[in-house]
């Protein structure tokens, strides 16, 4: 299986089918070919070698790695794969405050990754052009070049700019309503099913299991896109609102006394009146 060919079926698939749920995905989890591409790129990233845990270690992983690789492609198709609690620990923010962040298993990260190389595909396809957080080749760079060339020079009346921040939202999204999202594009039960496991797999800290009724863990590979998922909801409805307007019904907006909008998530989300 040539795995980048593939992601770019999935996501011509989904450019052609806008309102369509995909079927036949789990098969991919299953492929040998498409989970060594995904260890190799858990290998690759930032604290490959920081233990989950089962205090499994990449390195580790990497001393049998066909047995390994063989042994997860075995435990997926035949859906006995249950994922581990992730190990908590917290880091540092501004003003003193900390941030929790979950360290999933190497095994987790392993199918978490291959998760993302389906999914990802798929809703790329769908995600709004004013969307730049935890995208792939977009940063906050894009997203304040966005911004500047929208607000400076002759013309520009923008006024006010409005930043908001959701407090906590990678560990407040509530699972069911972000599984109905997932839905909207995935028919296929077994990789939501799946997806379900990992978003109920608990915490453990200092010894403790915790229980995750909410969120998807800070540190999970494929969090950032599940996060982008819930919110998508949020940019279609600031484009049908706000942002597709007609100059027409802009001007109308103004003599009525109501503003205008530019609009930019990058991670919560930005609007910027007129």
């Amino acid at each position: 299986m040539d795995v980048g060919e593939m992601q770019q079926k999935l996501s011509h698939w989904a450019e052609e089918n806008p309102t369509e749920r995909r079927r036949d995905l789990y098969s991919l989890l299953c492929n040998e070919t498409w989970l060594r591409v995904a260890q190799l790129h858990v290998s690759a990233n930032q604290g490959s070698e920081t233990a989950g845990t089962d205090e499994e270690t990449m390195s580790r992983f990497l001393g049998d790695l066909d047995g390994n690789i063989n042994r997860l492609r075995e435990a997926l198709t035949a859906k006995t794969f249950e994922p581990q609690p992730v190990r908590r620990v917290y880091i540092p923010k501004t003003h003193g405050k900390k941030r929790p962040l979950g360290i999933p298993t190497i095994d987790d990260r392993i199918v978490q990754e291959a998760l993302r190389m389906i999914l990802e595909p798929i809703w790329e396809a769908d995600f709004s052009t004013h969307s730049y957080g935890f995208r792939p080749n977009r940063s906050t760079y894009d997203a304040v070049v966005y911004l500047g060339k929208r607000l400076t020079g002759p013309g520009k009346t923008y006024q006010w700019v409005v930043e908001g921040d959701i407090t906590s939202y990678f560990d407040t999204i509530p699972h069911r309503r972000l599984i109905k999202a997932i839905k909207k594009r995935i028919a296929d039960r077994d990789i939501r099913d799946l997806l379900w496991k990992f978003l109920r797999a608990g915490v453990m800290y200092q010894g403790d299991f915790h229980e995750t009724l909410t969120g998807t863990p800070q540190g999970g590979i494929v969090s950032p896109l599940l996060a982008n998922i819930y919110l998508h909801q949020l940019d279609k409805y600031m484009e049908s609102k706000y942002l597709n307007l007609t100059k027409h019904q802009r001007e109308g907006r103004r003599q009525q006394g109501m503003g205008n909008y530019l609009y930019v998530r990058y991670a919560d989300g930005t609007p910027v009146q007129a």
